[in-house]
């Protein structure tokens, strides 16, 4: 007998198996999944399985919805009913271990009922025993009808959710499009990444609401999109043609009425003052065209489509010519009232004998009769005389040096010219701003971080003690010989609190370290010999603009640079850290958070599993939740509406470190806040023996061992998840 369980815990399964060798006298081989995505890859690599025993608290659930929890319950047991299919053919049986608040006739049962699982147990009937005498003699349809209190015509079996996608699901992938911006590179394989979640009827139903930016480069470069949409019914391209279509029924329709027109609604007038000849080749280019398209329309009634195309287009010429001419005249008009005011004011100079009375606030200019005229200024364009009304001031006199601008040397400048020129100057200033943050962004960090240099990411929910590992570990770490900074990236800045120690000089510091140390001024709070720590004023955004030159400074100074982040912290410190260290407490309610915070980074394709490491912080014994069941819940994404999941590692390969509870060292590091002192002296030798295991971890040469093997990760996370059950 060959069993597949999925419990989240290893004595169960065990003592199913004894009991049920013992009792039948049977040997049973049997293998542990810790997810329901796994038993799904597992069934379908192996079919050889007789039987299957899956417990409904297999994962943690984030939502209190209980609703919410039975739809995707169901569906997860549905898709797995699908692939229970033995070698021969036939179904293999499941038998469900139900929490305690399921009672017969249950909705849930009635469902589960109509995809053939029959070996759902209740109640006091959850027991070894019972789960025994199942793996030997599964349920007949009549008997668990029975069990169940059912009735067969009341079921109506419908696969629920398959050809429906939720609105919250299709707003964030909406968001992610839209944080992708201009990546075009990166539309395709988020697309990928998507259709591995969804059936081809879903992903129709999401293609609908992705931007037309994104559908468009999808038609081209993306085969899934191509097939999905090609193959379907109702395909994006079949509307988008139909509506063109439309379109082209409208255009065809407002052509003909416009030709049902003889001609242009008014004559080309071109006024007798335009004496330019661009002003009259453009009114007979238009003549010309005219009565060349008169003829036209005489010997063919309409035309083919283009010449109706064409006869819409020259009425937009000549009214653009029209236009043309008005300016040409107006511009006329303008230069022969300025020639006219310039020779009156040639005249004025020359002859004092009738001088022109003026009503201004100077005197006349005097000129001598047996002087040499002298010859007016020109100006680019004369000022306009207005004759003040009596009583009134006239205008000052022209500021120094604008007035000797001669006219004769002046081009006139159109405003297109100036815009052109505007916009010429901003693509230049965009392109060297991006040429300066490529260069900043092109830092070598590899160059930088030889093997005794280490970068270091703490993140965790609030509460799960973040901030106390890193603070302790620095400590402990330090006292050792290792020159460490920590870098506080979280929003409320607890070490600014710290290490400020309630002085004015520490504050003055903190205030403005990080932007010091940007620019390479590398002046933190010393808190000892080896520990400096650079934080700022709490909830006040700190403005980086060049994050790898500021971490490039830290590793050039330091040896251990630990990073204490939240989820809020740049994503660009996540990617420039070696290992990211993923803080998580026994509170189940804060891993959803978690998971999130990771959704979105592998969504940006900014997450690496390998840099990932797990520790199970304030670790205690709790009745039904062990180590494994916590990294299992770490390891996915669920949506609170619980109608996918995502996986975010693999949870048999994450390293993962335990550090006990220990009231006394919690007590002792709550005292020390007190008095804005860290030190781990005084914690006892069980605690600081765990939290040497992860300085070890976090920088192996702290000591004389060793350095661990990464490459041996799965035994690690093997043996700490052992100990932990």
């Amino acid at each position: 007998m060959k069993v597949l369980f999925a419990v989240n815990n290893e004595d169960i399964s065990e003592s199913i198996i004894k009991l049920y060798q013992k009792e039948y006298k049977e040997i049973i081989s049997g293998k542990n999944v810790y997810y329901f995505n796994a038993i799904i890859k597992e069934l379908q690599r192996d079919q050889t399985y007789d039987r299957i025993v899956i417990s409904e608290d297999l994962e943690p659930y984030t939502s209190n919805n209980f609703d919410m929890i039975d739809k995707f319950l169901f569906e997860q047991l549905d898709k797995i009913s699908d692939e229970a299919i033995g070698d021969s053919g036939t179904d293999i049986p499941i038998i469900f271990i139900a929490t305690d608040r399921r009672s017969k006739s249950d909705n849930l049962l009635s469902k589960l009922f109509s995809i053939g699982i029959y070996d759902a147990l209740l109640g006091s009937d959850r027991s070894p025993q019972e789960v025994c005498k199942l793996i030997n003699k599964p349920r007949t349809k009549k008997e668990a009808k029975t069990y169940y209190k059912i009735e067969t015509e009341d079921v109506n079996y419908q696969i629920e959710s398959e050809d429906n996608v939720s609105e919250t699901e299709i707003q964030n992938i909406i968001t992610h499009y839209k944080k992708l911006g201009k990546n075009t590179d990166r539309y395709v394989e988020s697309f990928n990444n998507i259709a591995a979640q969804y059936t081809d009827n879903q992903l129709r139903i999401i293609s609908k609401f992705l931007p037309i930016n994104v559908r468009a480069v999808l038609e081209v470069e993306s085969p899934k999109y191509q097939s999905i949409m090609t193959f379907g019914e109702g395909t994006y391209k079949a509307k988008e043609k139909e509506k063109e279509e439309k379109q082209e029924d409208l255009k065809i329709g407002f052509i003909e009425t416009k030709m049902a027109k003889t001609g242009p609604t008014k004559p080309v007038v071109i006024p007798s003052t335009v004496g330019t000849s661009s002003a009259k080749k453009l009114t007979k280019k238009v003549q010309e065209e005219k009565d060349e398209e008169e003829q036209k329309e005489t010997s063919n009634d309409k035309g083919s489509l283009d010449d109706m195309f064409e006869v819409e287009e020259k009425d937009d010429n000549e009214k653009n010519v029209v236009q043309k001419v008005e300016f040409l005249e107006e511009e006329q008009e303008e230069q022969e009232e300025i020639e006219a005011k310039e020779e009156s004011e040639v005249v004025a100079e020359v002859t004092p004998e009738e001088p022109v009375k003026r009503k201004r606030g100077r005197p006349r200019k005097i000129v001598d009769p047996d002087a040499e005229p002298k010859q007016p200024k020109k100006r680019g364009r004369p000022r306009k005389v207005v004759e003040p009304e009596e009583g009134l001031e006239a205008q000052g006199p022209v500021l120094p040096g604008f007035e000797e601008v001669s006219k004769d040397n002046v081009e006139p400048i159109s405003l297109f010219d100036l815009a052109d020129g505007v916009e010429e100057l901003e693509e230049k200033y965009m392109e060297d701003t991006t040429n300066s943050q490529n260069q900043k962004e092109n830092i070598d960090l590899s160059s930088l971080l030889t093997k005794d240099k280490k970068i270091v990411a703490f993140v965790g929910s609030p509460k799960t003690g973040t901030s106390f590992l890193i603070n302790n570990l620095a400590d402990m770490l330090s006292k050792t010989g290792i020159n460490t900074a920590i870098v506080d990236l979280t929003e409320s800045r607890n070490s600014y609190y710290i290490y400020t120690k309630n002085e004015e000089p520490l504050r003055r510091i903190a205030s403005n370290c990080m932007e010091k140390l940007e620019n390479g001024m590398v002046e933190g709070i010393d808190v000892s010999k080896n520990l400096t720590v650079f934080t700022s004023i709490p909830n006040q955004k700190i403005e980086i603009n060049d994050i790898d030159g500021l971490i490039a400074n830290l590793v050039k100074r330091f040896s251990l640079v630990l990073l204490d982040c939240d989820f809020k912290t740049s994503e660009r410190y996540f990617e420039l850290a070696g290992e990211i260290y993923l803080v998580q407490s026994m509170d189940i309610l804060s891993i959803q958070p978690l998971t999130a915070f990771l959704r979105d980074l592998q969504s940006n394709n900014k997450l690496v599993p390998s840099k990932l490491k797990a520790v199970i912080n304030k670790n205690m014994k709790v009745r039904g939740l062990t180590t494994k069941a916590i990294i299992g819940g770490m390891s996915c994404y669920n949506n609170p509406e619980m109608s996918y999941m995502r996986e975010l590692f693999d949870k048999d390969k994450i390293g993962v470190i335990t550090i006990p509870f220990d009231e006394d060292a919690l007590s002792k590091y709550l005292s020390g806040m007190v008095d804005c002192i860290v030190s781990t002296s005084s914690y006892t030798k069980q605690f600081l023996a765990e939290l040497k295991k992860l300085g070890d971890y976090v920088y192996p040469l702290v000591t004389n061992k060793i350095k661990p093997d990464y490459t041996k990760r799965n035994i690690f996370a093997r043996k700490n998840n052992d100990d932990a059950v």
